[in-house]
């Protein structure tokens, strides 16, 4: 089969629409921003083999739906004309941010993530009026407008209404497993033998996936977090979340009560409609004081980071710091910051701080000598992939909880031991399998650096801000963790990709260089057959430009027109995730780097 167009030229014309640029893609298809008398609106290309009805269920639930936080129809038709291969949705667009990048970029305010909510929650129960169920209610699909702040609900290609014909024979509908409501996964582990089963979602399951979200925005991290499936699944069903006033203390106590309702394990329990919700969250705004007005996390800074527990030891303070997370703008580097960069590695000088404690200094000194020797380490076995020290704090995802969770035990624990199930029936499709004798491909390898003098300087800057007891570099993290693609490990497995597996890839075609990027929709090229996949296999996905450049790659198309949903992360060829900045470009949204690259399979991009 065809598979649904990686990339639209620029200019390209679609039922009178002339594309400016590609926004996203999914399992189904692709979504390009373009223009139509002046005025801008979102164009879905969905592949009609691939999708069947799928394409008039959502056309049909966007028509019942006119509400100003969900996204509006424009119009729907079928492309090329004569020929059609493509069902073609437009759609309103919406010029602002996803919702965990304006989360993570804004640093919001309780009353900011409370207005976003109760936006999200009058979508929902106009959906719900209307008979619409959304599925997937995520952060993925809930855009926050630049031009007011406003929230719109997206993407209901998964949704469902009254009286709408099956479109799988899953067990459970399709749907984001870690958004899954408990009655869901109890269905799951009552009938998961029983053939013809299915699982019917309702409002309440749409309730409790508003409520993870709204936790998220609360506290950066998630109410549950199972070290893997069967103990993700335990946590769901049987355990209750640390409430986001006590995760948190800049969380108001009425706005967590508001979460802690939508996340009761029983639909009963639960907030009993999104029209409840939207009460529930008026009231607390209307009661809400200046509290509400400061950031719920820590900004970027120096001095914004701060402990959990004393630091009485140099070994407690080492083996486990524990940070509130922190969002927001990163700040730049100080004036007078002098930066010499070794191959993987930042040494920063910067000027003398505050006075500190004696022991504080020791601590300085203690750490300098371990970077130093680090860097030493670092450049002599960068070939064998060793990833170097991070001066990061701890990720936001992380949290208490895994501390306090238990692991389950006895009879239910064993009856939870279910991976989780596949969502999404996947095409047929046909891939060639390489030759067993076929040998690794070698990786074009970059130009040797000189780098002997660079780690002079590095090592002597080390000493300098040794003496001074300077901090560690502030690095900007990398991007938030985020799920695969519905069906893309699955997919992966049935191509015998293997999770953690790598293969060496190409930003751009031709011999090994430095390219320059930026941050959106980006294409690797597959150096060579990987078990299932053919080489020449085109990845595509998104880039994300921090301190270093991460590329997620969520679709796979090959020579033969096979495509697929795919979950892939891309490694330096030195090992560490993400691709190292080059020198000639500091600028916030794009970064030069070299073309050589690995993809990883994951089962999430953490």
């Amino acid at each position: 089969m065809r598979p649904p167009p990686a990339i639209l030229s620029p200019g390209a014309e679609v039922l009178g629409y002339t594309v400016e640029r590609q926004l996203g893609q999914g399992g189904f298809g692709t979504v390009y921003l373009a223009r139509n008398a002046g005025q801008r609106f979102a164009l879905k290309l969905l592949h009609l083999p691939r999708v069947g009805e799928r394409v008039e269920r959502e056309v049909s639930i966007l028509l019942k739906l006119r509400h100003p936080n969900v996204v509006g129809l424009q119009g729907y038709g079928l492309w090329p004309p004569g020929a059609p291969r493509f069902a073609v949705i437009v759609m309103e667009y919406v010029d602002g941010r996803r919702l965990d990048v304006w989360a993570d970029e804004e640093n919001p305010t309780a009353r900011q993530v409370a207005r976003v909510a109760l936006d999200v929650a009058r979508a929902l129960a106009a959906s719900h009026a209307a008979g619409v169920l959304h599925r997937d209610v995520k952060e993925a699909n809930v855009m926050v407008r630049a031009s007011d702040g406003m929230a719109k609900l997206v993407d209901f290609g998964i949704g469902d209404y009254e009286g709408a014909r099956g479109l799988t024979v899953d067990i459970l509908p399709p749907g984001t497993p870690e958004y899954r409501a408990p009655e869901a996964w109890r269905y799951f582990r009552q009938h998961a033998r029983s053939p013809g089963a299915r699982y019917s979602a309702g409002p309440s399951d749409d309730l409790w996936a508003l409520g993870l979200v709204l936790y998220a925005l609360l506290t950066a991290r998630k109410p549950f977090d199972g070290t893997d499936d069967a103990s993700f699944i335990e946590d769901v069903m049987t355990r209750d979340p640390t409430p986001p006033h006590t995760e948190n203390a800049r969380v108001p106590l009425a706005l967590s009560d508001v979460c802690m309702r939508l996340l009761e394990k029983t639909p009963e329990t639960r907030t009993l409609s999104a029209l409840a919700a939207v009460t529930e969250l008026e009231q607390v705004l209307a009661g809400a004081d200046t509290a509400w007005d400061v950031p719920l996390c820590d900004a970027f800074g120096e001095d914004t980071a701060t402990t959990v527990g004393g630091r009485d030891s140099l070994d407690r303070w080492m083996r486990a710091p524990q940070y509130r997370p922190r969002r927001g703008k990163r700040a730049p580097p100080p004036a007078a910051e002098a930066e010499v960069t070794a191959p993987g590695t930042t040494v920063k000088s910067v000027p003398k701080p505050r006075r500190r404690s004696r022991a504080w200094a020791m601590v300085a000194l203690a750490l300098m000598l371990i970077a130093a020797g680090a860097t030493l380490l670092l450049w002599t076995s960068r070939v064998a992939g060793v990833d170097p020290a991070r001066q990061e704090v701890a990720a936001s995802g992380e949290s208490p909880q895994a501390d306090r969770a238990a692991a389950p035990t006895g009879p239910e624990a064993t009856a939870a031991a279910v991976a989780l199930p596949a969502t999404l029936q996947e095409d047929s499709a046909t891939v060639t399998t390489p030759p067993k004798d076929t040998q690794p491909l070698q990786l074009p390898s970059k130009p040797a650096k000189t780098g002997m003098s660079t780690m002079a300087r590095a090592v002597s800057t080390a000493a300098a801000c040794t003496a001074l007891a300077c901090p560690g570099p502030q690095v900007r993290p990398a991007p938030p963790p985020e799920p695969c693609p519905v069906g893309a490990v699955k997919a992966m497995e049935k191509r015998g990709v293997d999770i953690g597996d790598k293969q060496p890839a190409l930003f751009a075609k031709g011999d090994a260089r430095i390219i320059s990027i930026g941050e959106g929709p980006v294409e690797v090229h597959l150096l060579g057959s990987w078990k299932g996949l053919p080489g020449g296999s085109v990845l595509s996905g998104r880039s994300i430009v921090r301190d270093r450049v991460f590329a997620r790659l969520t679709w796979a198309t090959t020579a033969e027109g096979d495509s697929f949903p795919v979950c892939f992360d891309v490694h330096a060829e030195e090992g560490p995730r993400g691709m190292a900045r080059e020198a000639g470009d500091d600028s916030p949204d794009r970064a030069r780097i070299w073309t050589t690259a690995y993809v990883k399979a994951v089962t999430e991009f953490e």
